[in-house]
């Protein structure tokens, strides 16, 4: 027997952000602890996440895999802060333009989708025009754990799991809550220089990628 949630009871708190029950619950929390809180309390009940602001596309006869899906918006997450040792980090709900300034076109509203949305060409030549800057991503991962996972402007990148499994995951590998810049201010102007192809800033292929995405959702939290 399906066991019924109440999720305007559970969620009660503004912070929640409860936007509608049917067909599926949709929340837009106000905070990255709000947010922990609702992907902790679907892995506790065996609900599945559907991410969205992280790339995700929905065609018109989209239908989802599993009746038991939660679906979180991360617009509202928009904090853009100074870091000291001139770095900057900013939340996944901020606007794109606020972040990057670049020649290739900017298909996606936020820079959360821009870094977990599919692409072509162009939108890959994007990404990696501002790649190398990237020093780490803040991950919310399918129990609810919040980890950090260096990018190319780290010394740790190579030495583990790192950050490129959410190149193109569309929110599969778990839900971007921030991204740390090597970088003294936003947005980041990529047109004023000519970056050189390295070890470092070099994507990984994408069936690379999707094998990382399988290994860390092995609860299966994202696979909606």
């Amino acid at each position: 027997m399906t066991q019924i949630v109440n999720w305007e009871e559970r969620l009660s708190s503004s912070d929640y952000g409860l936007m509608q029950l049917a067909p599926y619950p949709v929340a837009s929390p106000a905070s990255v602890d709000a947010l922990v809180g609702i992907v902790q309390q679907c892995a506790e009940l065996n609900w599945r996440v559907l991410p969205i602001g992280q790339g995700s596309s929905f065609p018109q006869n989209f239908s989802l895999r599993s009746e038991r899906t939660f679906a979180i918006s991360t617009s509202k997450l928009r904090e853009i802060c100074r870091l000291t040792n001139g770095r900057t980090y900013c939340q996944p709900g901020t606007p794109v333009q606020r972040v990057l300034i670049s020649d290739h076109p900017l298909h996606r509203k936020t820079i959360g989708g821009f870094l977990c949305g599919g692409g072509d060409s162009s939108a890959r030549n994007a990404v990696r025009s501002f790649w190398h800057t990237i020093q780490c991503l803040e991950v919310i991962d399918a129990k609810g754990r919040t980890m950090a996972l260096p990018g190319p402007a780290s010394p740790q990148f190579q030495l583990g799991p790192s950050s490129s499994i959410l190149i193109e995951s569309r929110g599969k590998a778990g839900i971007i809550v921030g991204i740390e810049f090597c970088a003294d201010e936003l947005p980041i102007d990529t047109t004023t220089k000519k970056l050189v192809s390295t070890a470092t800033d070099t994507l990984t292929s994408p069936l690379s990628r999707q094998a990382s995405v399988r290994s860390a959702d092995a609860l299966s939290l994202y696979d909606w």
